[in-house]
């Protein structure tokens, strides 16, 4: 396995800046925090001796039933009303007449046939310096939480998974400063301390540039889940979470 300095996880979503990144070292500490369009990804990613991409699709909500550790769901490339896409090793999504492909999925295919002529390779494959991988962070939150999460684009949603992340011990805030910082006087003002919460796509981004570290320096700590020949998904496990 290559000796990646850098473990970038991809977030691909809807609104005015579609792509959202966090890239982590070696040790798991955060190089990059950014977003944009896949220009803006593509280009941090060029720039990397060498590096592997794991890359996030939101799901839908309620798409899932809850996980179980041993058995996370499949994401939503798997699901039967995807499987009229038609998705390459390549990287070029082919849709059957007629389909009618979401916004933040045309986007996130192009991205991956974007990454991949920039020279990177599906993961695993040795020897390659450059590589990337799908890890849908919405399944990997529930695998590691053992049960279906609050709604995403919710508060306690997005509180919820920032806890995860503090407890993989991640370098993220920890998401309990929120209620610290609640008083009488905010609440009557509505002046809530939002900003010691991470947006949702920036959440996504840090389990998926983590379990991206972990594929490599924890494999025990992932599984692959698929066939290579059509592509595989690599989720987190649980594992102890940090002791306040």
């Amino acid at each position: 396995m290559p000796d990646f300095s850098t473990f970038i996880g991809v977030n691909a979503g809807n609104g005015r800046k579609p792509f959202t990144y966090v890239a982590l070292d070696q040790n798991r500490r955060q190089l990059a925090v950014g977003g944009g369009s896949p220009v803006d990804v593509l280009s941090f990613a060029a720039g990397q001796p060498s590096a592997l991409i794991g890359l996030s699709t939101p799901l839908r909500p309620g798409s899932l039933k809850p996980a179980q550790p041993e058995e996370p769901p499949l994401p939503i490339f798997r699901l039967s009303k995807l499987r009229q896409f038609q998705l390459d090793l390549t990287g070029e999504s082919h849709p059957e007449p007629g389909a009618d492909l979401p916004a933040w999925l045309s986007a996130s295919f192009g991205l991956v046939s974007q990454i991949q002529a920039l020279g990177y390779k599906l993961f695993p494959e040795e020897g390659q310096p450059h590589q990337w991988m799908e890890t849908p962070a919405e399944s990997g939150f529930t695998a590691l939480l053992g049960l279906q999460p609050f709604e995403g684009a919710s508060l306690e949603g997005r509180i919820q998974r920032q806890l995860v992340l503090f407890d993989l011990e991640l370098d993220v805030p920890d998401a309990m400063d929120f209620f610290e910082e609640i008083t009488r006087f905010r609440l009557l003002h509505g002046h809530l301390p939002y900003e010691k919460v991470l947006p949702l796509a920036e959440l996504n981004a840090w389990l998926a540039a983590n379990t991206a570290w972990q594929a490599v320096h924890q494999p025990a700590q992932v599984r692959q889940s698929g066939m290579p020949e059509t592509g595989q998904v690599v989720y987190p496990l649980p594992a102890a979470r940090r002791t306040r």
